[in-house]
């Protein structure tokens, strides 16, 4: 239904992008992805130009996504953000290597695997359960900021502790948002 109300302009985009680069499926997937993740798809206009800059490039419907998620930047930090402010939470150093190394590549270096010690998982949830639940309790709405190839991967695991926590990447904090650190996860 929303891509039959599309303006004339943005119609012809998706005729020229579907189904010969992405099928329509396939774009019904990248936005159930964002709205999973409580990203509104109200500028579809701006989806649909992300989606059809990548989609030449990738075929995953979660490759795409953090594309669209990159261009939105600007938006999903307006919906965040109190004032001009965004508050964030960072992985530390230690936690942003472990999830790193957990990613498999092909030869093209595109993420095919996640592949983490369930123990690092574990302590990565605890540590990461009191630093987040002690600033919840203080009633701060911040988002947790993890490397842009682990983020799905940061937010895979820490939904099941905090389903409505954002989790961004490094290249979604769009320019001009100032940040307001509450620490890190170390």
């Amino acid at each position: 239904m929303l891509l039959d109300r599309l303006d004339p302009e943005y119609r012809r985009l998706l005729e020229e992008i579907a189904p010969s680069q992405i099928s329509y499926s396939g774009i019904q997937a990248v936005l159930k992805l964002l709205l999973a993740e409580r990203i509104s798809i109200r500028n579809l206009h701006l989806v649909l130009e992300a989606i059809a800059e990548i989609a030449p490039h990738v075929r995953r419907a979660e490759q795409l996504v953090e594309h669209v998620r990159m261009r939105l930047a600007q938006q999903i930090c307006g919906d965040l953000g109190e004032g001009g402010v965004l508050k964030v939470l960072r992985l530390g150093n230690r936690w942003d290597l472990a999830f790193h190394q957990a990613l498999k590549r092909d030869a093209k270096g595109d993420v095919v695997e996640f592949d983490i010690d369930p123990r690092l998982i574990e302590q990565f949830s605890t540590e990461a359960s009191k630093v987040i639940r002690g600033h919840m309790d203080q009633g701060h709405q911040f988002a947790l900021v993890a490397a842009p190839d682990a983020r799905p991967y940061v937010r895979m695991v820490t939904e099941r502790l905090f389903a409505t926590l954002p989790v961004l990447s490094h290249v979604e904090i769009a320019r001009g948002v100032q940040i307001k650190s509450l620490g890190t996860i170390s």
